[in-house]
C-alpha cells in the first residue's frame, strides 16, 4: 500500500454542493407547515397568530439588535425558524406577550449577545422555552384540548375549558376510545393524530414525522441524532417505567419527537462529528425520561437538550475523529474506538429492547366481569405478575380541592403481596403516598394498618387512604377473576353459588335494596369470600348494584367477624346523609350474614 505522502491532497473545501443558509433555513420552515397546519386545525386561529408574532418578534429583534450594533442585516431565515419553533412549542392560549417575551429572550440574549448564528451556545428556542417555563410557569402549563370545530374561531377571551396531557395526567388525559379503537391502542392513536392538549405544534406525531422525513429526504438534518435519541429514551422508559406499554405513550407523548426533529438537530448547537451526535442523542433521551420519570415537572425536553448543548463543545474538543490515515505512537494504524463503541452500544440498546420488551411486556387477560370503583385496566406479565391501572381521588381539606389520583400497582403472581406501585398521577400539593407502607405487603397486613399519617397534614393521610382502598380492590379484583376456586354443591336463600379453595369460601349473593325515595326495589348481587380461619369478611366484589350511585361502602364490612356485623345498627351503617347508601349497606349486611350461615354449614358437612 502506498505512503500517504505520495498522495497529493487540494485545499480545501474538498465537497462541493449547492447548499446554504438560506436553502436549509428553508427546508426547516416548510418540514414546520404540517405542524402549523395541525396546531392551527386542533386549537384555533389565536394559535396560529401566537406563531406569527414569536416569528415576527424573532426577525425584528435580530435586525434591531443589527441596527443597534451597526452590523448588516441579515435575510438567512433562521430567525423565522427560531420564532416558528418557539410559537409551535407555546401552550394554544397563551397570552400575547409571552411569544413577544420569548422571541426576544432567544434571539437577543441567546443568540447575537454570543456573535449570531453559528456562535449561540445553545439552542435559542429551547433555552427560550426553558426560560418562559420558569418565569411563568402557571401559563407555560396551562392547556385546552383539540377540538377542530369548537376552538378555530375561539379568542383568549373565549371561555375554554383547559384540558389536562398525557404526561401530567396519564390515560385520564385521553378519551377512552378513537377512530375505533379503546384502550391501549385507541391512546396510542390519539397521541400519533395528536388530538389531545398539548403545546401548538408538538402534539400531532404524524406531523413531526413528516417534517422528519422531508428534512432526512433533503439532508438538513442527522438521523442519526432523532433515531438515537428515541431509541435511547425508549430504553430508558423501560429501564424507568417498568411498561413496555408506556414506550410508545412516552415517545408520542409531550415534545419529545418535536424536540428530537427540529430542536436537537440544530447544526449550531449539536456536535460536528457523527458519534459525538450519537453520544449526545444518548444524553438526550437519559436526561429525558429521568426528568420526566423523577422529576417535579413532567416534560424534560427543553431541559435536555439545553444541558446537552452545554457539553457538546466538550464532546467536540475531546473527542476527535480519527484522521485517515493516522499511526499510533508505535507507527500501527489508530483504530475508529470511538466510532465502533458508539455503534456497539447503539446495537446493545436495540437488543435490549427486543430482549426484555417481552420479559416486562403486559398481555391482557381475560375477566369474569364485575363493578370496580378504581380499576379501570389489568394485565398479566410474561412473568406472571398482574399488574393494575387504578384511579381515583383524595379530598385535600386544606384546600377544599380533590385530587385526582392514579398508579399502577403490581401484584406478584400468587396475589399474595404487592410487588411494587408507580405514581402516575398524585397531589400536586406536594401531599404524595407512602408507597413504603404497601409495597411487599399482604392483602391482611394492608387491611390491618389503620396508621396511614406521614406528618401532621390530614391531606398524605387522606391520599394514603384513598390508595389503601385501591389496593385492597385490586386483591379482591384478582380473588375474584383469577384465583382457582372448586365449585361446592350448595344454593339456598339469596346464594346462587358456593366455592371454596383452602380456607377461604366465596359466595355469589343476591338481596334487594328498597330505594323508598324512588319507589324502587333495587337488585343487588355481591360476590363475598370469608375467610374460615379468621372468621372474616376478606373481599367483597360488586356484580349489580344500585343505578343512583348509593353503592355498598365496602371498607365497612372487610376484615369484620359474623358478631361485629351483626351488632351493627342502621344508625353506625349510615355512611352519609342520603338515603340510598345505608339501605344498600343494610342490605349487604343481611346478604353477609347469609354467607356466614352458609359457611358455616358447609363446614360442617352440609349434605344438601
Amino acid at each position: 500500500m502506498a505512503e500517504i505522502k505520495n498522495y497529493t491532497v487540494a485545499s480545501s473545501p474538498h465537497k462541493l454542493d449547492r447548499s446554504s443558509t438560506r436553502r436549509i433555513m428553508l427546508d426547516v420552515l416548510i418540514a414546520l407547515i404540517p405542524c402549523i397546519v395541525c396546531g392551527t386545525l386542533y386549537f384555533g386561529f389565536y394559535a396560529l397568530l401566537l406563531v406569527l408574532v414569536c416569528t415576527a418578534t424573532c426577525f425584528l429583534s435580530e435586525q434591531l439588535y443589527n441596527l443597534v450594533r451597526k452590523k448588516p442585516f441579515t435575510f438567512d431565515f433562521s430567525a423565522l425558524v427560531t420564532g416558528v419553533i418557539l410559537g409551535l412549542n407555546l401552550p394554544p392560549r397563551a397570552p400575547w406577550y409571552i411569544p413577544v417575551i420569548g422571541g426576544v429572550f432567544a434571539i437577543v440574549i441567546v443568540k447575537m449577545i454570543f456573535g449570531g448564528l453559528g456562535k449561540n451556545f445553545a439552542n435559542p428556542a429551547a433555552t427560550a422555552r426553558v426560560f418562559l417555563l420558569l418565569a411563568y410557569s402557571s401559563v407555560m402549563t396551562k392547556y385546552i384540548g383539540a377540538d377542530i370545530s369548537g376552538n378555530f374561531g375561539a379568542g383568549l377571551t373565549t371561555d375554554l375549558v383547559t384540558a389536562p396531557t398525557y404526561l401530567g395526567c396519564g390515560t385520564d388525559a385521553l378519551r377512552s376510545t378513537f377512530l375505533g379503537a379503546e384502550g391501549y391502542w385507541g391512546n396510542v392513536l390519539q397521541l400519533l393524530f395528536g388530538y389531545t392538549g398539548g403545546s401548538i405544534g408538538e402534539t400531532c406525531s404524524l406531523a413531526i414525522l413528516a417534517g422528519g422525513i422531508y428534512l432526512t429526504a433533503r439532508r438538513v438534518i442527522d438521523w442519526r441524532i432523532p433515531v438515537v435519541y428515541l431509541l435511547t429514551a425508549a430504553v430508558m422508559t423501560l429501564l424507568c417505567f417498568q411498561s413496555a406499554k408506556e414506550i410508545l405513550l412516552q415517545l408520542l407523548a409531550g415534545g419529545l419527537l418535536f424536540g428530537a426533529v427540529f430542536m436537537a438537530t440544530d447544526y449550531a448547537t449539536s456536535p460536528k462529528w457523527r458519534y459525538n451526535r450519537v453520544l449526545y442523542a444518548i444524553g438526550l433521551g437519559v436526561i429525558t425520561v429521568l426528568i420526566r420519570r423523577f422529576g417535579s415537572y413532567p416534560e424534560g425536553v427543553s431541559l435536555a437538550i439545553l444541558l446537552m448543548n452545554l457539553i457538546v463543545p466538550i464532546l467536540d474538543h475531546f473527542i476527535l475523529p480519527v484522521r485517515f490515515g493516522a499511526l499510533t505512537a508505535r507507527g500501527k494504524r489508530q483504530w475508529p474506538i470511538m466510532q465502533w463503541c458508539m455503534r456497539a452500544v447503539c446495537l446493545g440498546m436495540a437488543v435490549v429492547l427486543l430482549v426484555s420488551i417481552p420479559l416486562v411486556g403486559y398481555t391482557e387477560v381475560g375477566t369474569k366481569g364485575g363493578t370496580y370503583s378504581y380499576v379501570t385496566d389489568v394485565s398479566r406479565k410474561l412473568n406472571g405478575e398482574y399488574a393494575f391501572e387504578v384511579a381515583g381521588s383524595a379530598y385535600l381539606s386544606d384546600y377544599d380541592y380533590t385530587q385526582p389520583l392514579a398508579y399502577r400497582v403490581t401484584l406478584d403472581k400468587t396475589g399474595g403481596s404487592v410487588a411494587s406501585i408507580q405514581p402516575i398521577t398524585q397531589s400536586t400539593k406536594g401531599y404524595v403516598a407512602e408507597l413504603a407502607f404497601f409495597v411487599g405487603k399482604t392483602y391482611d397486613e394492608i387491611l390491618a394498618r389503620t396508621e396511614l399519617s406521614t406528618d401532621t397534614q390530614t391531606s398524605a393521610t387522606r391520599t394514603n387512604e384513598s390508595l389503601r382502598k385501591m389496593i385492597l380492590e385490586c386483591f379482591a379484583f384478582y380473588d375474584y377473576n383469577f384465583a382457582d376456586y372448586k365449585i361446592l354443591d350448595y344454593k339456598g336463600g339469596g346464594i346462587s353459588k358456593a366455592e371454596r379453595q383452602g380456607d377461604l369460601y366465596r359466595f355469589t349473593v343476591e338481596g334487594v335494596a328498597d330505594l323508598a325515595e324512588y319507589s324502587y326495589q333495587q337488585p343487588l348481587r355481591y360476590v363475598v369470600t370469608l375467610d374460615r380461619n379468621t372468621g372474616t369478611v376478606r373481599y367483597i366484589t360488586t356484580l349489580i348494584e344500585s343505578t343512583y350511585g348509593y353503592v355498598l361502602d365496602k371498607p365497612l364490612y372487610l376484615g369484620k367477624t359474623a358478631e361485629q356485623i351483626a351488632t351493627m345498627t342502621d344508625e353506625t351503617i349510615a355512611a352519609d346523609i342520603t338515603t340510598g347508601a345505608t339501605v344498600t349497606n343494610v342490605a349487604a349486611r343481611g346478604m353477609l350474614a347469609e354467607c356466614f350461615a352458609a359457611m358455616e354449614r358447609l363446614a360442617e358437612g352440609y349434605d344438601g
